[in-house]
């Protein structure tokens, strides 16, 4: 019979409460179980439990006045991590196959972004080397990632610099598919007269590939160092060496497609194949990675005070010439956080900020869970004069802004 432990947390501070909860998870041992008694609708706990893919959490009670939550621990981290050392060493013996691929899938299929960053850490500070990371775990995490990642994604709206980024993110594969397409044309030609209008669009795809440097100077400048504060810090570092080849890549095109007779028509037909394959391949991959892994990391663990840091330091820099219009400014924007907030207060406190409001100005509430209710109860009451948009969607935190039309 599995071990059982009780602990009643109902009437305690919410300091006290996580003193005696997470400790008492920590300490289950595989296949224990601990009922967690509580006065109110734990849904922030669930899912964080249910991120860290350690536990099994099921309801035993469900209020009005009590409820009762079994968490059971259903696998130890060290044994996780010892699975993954061992599909590591796998794929450094050379092919994937479709067995091995099958073993990451099931090993992979339930662990979020901020978990698989720090298990890729955790291997790297045991002496696996950031270009195995890179050259061996990267492809298959896309793989068997890819569809689950994304659909998992949390979601932010403009100005929020991952939003920025995103944005940004997308005019710079816009312009790979440019390339790819320019690369595949110039392999059929045999002198600089051939290419006619393609050396034209060459350059204007170099220059916008070398002028994303903001982007990469912000991820490295202020996002990276931000992640690195709370322990977060191999995936930007291979994030960072993967900036350094792109960099050398990007000047290349741009020396080749700026001055093409410095060159004979082989050396730069060659030169720009090279460096327009590297680029449109290992780039795109790069931007998945960024933007389904190291930005889910970084939406799980900054504060909002942080972001609001990130931002603020954002703009100081600069954006890239083709950043969207809208991601830099401003709005009027009224804060109300909930959290902490007794129930029966929340609602009268919502619509009272929300009549202070004037056309165009937003009200973003930060809540302990997902507040689709008051959704509806706007659709009833105020239908065609407010935008509703998730800037966050859990699994601790669900921000909304609510913006007056």
């Amino acid at each position: 019979m599995n071990a059982t432990k009780t602990i009643d947390v109902r009437g305690l501070e919410h300091t006290q409460k996580e003193s005696l909860i997470f400790p008492a998870l920590e300490e289950l041992k595989e296949n224990e179980m601990l009922r967690i008694v509580l006065e109110f609708n734990p849904l922030p706990l669930v899912y964080m439990l249910k991120v860290r893919d350690e536990f099994d959490v099921l309801h035993e009670k469900e209020g009005p006045e009590e409820w009762i939550l079994n968490v059971t621990r259903i696998a130890l981290w060290e044994d996780r991590k010892e699975q993954f050392k061992a599909l590591l060493q796998e794929l450094r013996e050379g092919d994937v196959s479709e067995e091995t691929k099958e073993k990451a899938s099931k090993l992979l299929q339930a662990v979020d972004a901020k978990t698989l960053g720090i298990m890729e850490q955790e291997l790297i500070r045991e002496g696996v080397s950031h270009d195995e990371i890179r050259r061996s775990l990267c492809d298959i995490h896309l793989e068997v990632l890819r569809d689950r990642l994304v659909s998992k994604r949390i979601e932010v709206s403009a100005p929020h610099p991952v939003h920025t980024f995103m944005k940004e993110h997308e005019v710079i594969l816009a312009s790979l598919n440019e390339l790819d397409s320019l690369v595949e044309s110039l392999k059929d030609i045999d002198s600089f007269d051939s290419i006619g209008p393609g050396l034209e669009r060459l350059k204007d795809v170099s220059y916008h590939l070398v002028e994303a440097e903001s982007h990469h100077r912000r991820e490295e400048e202020v996002l990276f160092p931000k992640l690195e504060k709370h322990d977060i810090a191999e995936p930007p570092k291979v994030m960072k060496m993967d900036h350094v080849e792109f960099r050398k890549r990007k000047q290349e095109l741009y020396q080749l497609s700026h001055n093409p007779l410095d060159y004979g028509f082989k050396e730069f037909q060659a030169n720009v194949i090279e460096s327009g394959e590297y680029l449109t391949k290992e780039l795109e991959s790069h931007i998945f990675k960024e933007d389904n892994i190291l930005y889910q990391i970084a939406l799980q663990i900054l504060s909002r005070e942080e972001w609001e840091e990130v931002k603020k330091e954002c703009d100081e820099i600069g954006y890239c010439c083709f950043t969207p219009g809208d991601q830099g400014k401003e709005e009027t924007i009224m804060e109300l956080d909930l959290r902490l907030m007794p129930p029966f207060e929340r609602h009268e406190k919502i619509f009272e900020m929300w009549g202070a409001l004037q056309s165009g100005e937003t009200l973003r509430i930060t809540n302990d869970h997902d507040p689709k209710p008051l959704y509806y109860q706007f659709e009833a009451e105020y239908k065609g004069q407010f935008e509703w948009d998730y800037e966050q969607r859990g699994p601790v935190d669900w921000i909304v802004r609510i913006k007056r039309i």
